[in-house]
């Protein structure tokens, strides 16, 4: 029984998404109205979390895993608030910092230091304490050459690298991360590791969605693994670990 007070609370929450069959025009609709008329009324329901019940303490650093379409984004993308529940409740204590996706808070027009302000800005920290910080973001993220130029003209991996040294800067209190870690040669790899080491330390709640059980086991010390939009198994990484491997 855990008595540390949790930074997120799940509780009997489900999401699910309506599919259409296919995008309709104007001219689509004309040559295809039984089909149109069908779809209106029998949507495709696409059920990605049924009824979820999950604590998860101040501190604790939790893996998620699962097949692709388990739920595994939905339910990270539930805590940061990217979308809402249709049923059920969520309660989130501590700020949040979300590594979803490549690319996600960036605006493709901007530099990469006005990026920098922005995402800092939309997470509540002032502009004054951004600039404090950002030394310190673009040396880690090593594009200094490039910090300048927009967005657009970075590779996948300088966006990363870059969010990367955002996210962790910020000092949060619960950290999203799916699929995004440190990417780059070995000596890049052992800044991120010790970065992620001193947030963890620190406090920082994690909640991990990867297939790379390397990661999983590294930074986790329990692990969850959603099937079809449900917990099937829940305990202690090797635990949990073991029964898949």
């Amino acid at each position: 029984m855990r008595m540390e007070k949790p930074s997120v609370k799940f509780e009997n929450v489900s999401k699910k998404y309506i599919l259409r069959r296919r995008s309709y025009g104007l001219k689509s609709v004309i040559l295809h109205l039984p089909q149109y008329i069908n779809d209106l009324h029998n949507p495709r329901v696409f059920e990605a979390l049924k009824s979820i019940d999950l604590e998860i303490s101040q501190g604790e650093t939790l893996g998620i895993i699962g097949h692709n379409g388990s739920g595994k984004t939905s339910l990270l993308s539930l805590i940061g608030n990217v979308i809402r529940p249709d049923s059920g409740r969520i309660t989130v204590d501590g700020r949040i910092s979300m590594m979803l996706s490549l690319g996600t808070g960036f605006c493709q027009e901007l530099s990469g230091r006005e990026n920098i302000i922005l995402n800092g800005v939309l997470q509540g920290i002032t502009r004054k304490r951004m600039n404090e910080l950002m030394d310190d973001i673009i040396d880690f993220s090593g594009i200094e050459e490039f910090i300048d130029s927009p967005i657009f003209q970075y590779s996948s991996g300088m966006q990363t690298r870059l969010g990367f040294g955002i996210v962790t800067a910020l000092q949060p209190e619960i950290l999203l991360v799916d699929e995004v870690m440190a990417v780059g040669d070995v000596n890049f790899a052992k800044k991120c590791d010790e970065r992620m080491t001193k947030l963890l330390n620190n406090g920082t709640t994690l909640l991990l969605v990867s297939h790379n059980m390397h990661d999983i086991r590294k930074y986790c010390k329990r692990v969850i693994r959603l099937d079809h939009g449900q917990i099937v198994e829940d305990g202690p990484t090797e635990d949990v670990l073991k029964k898949i491997i």
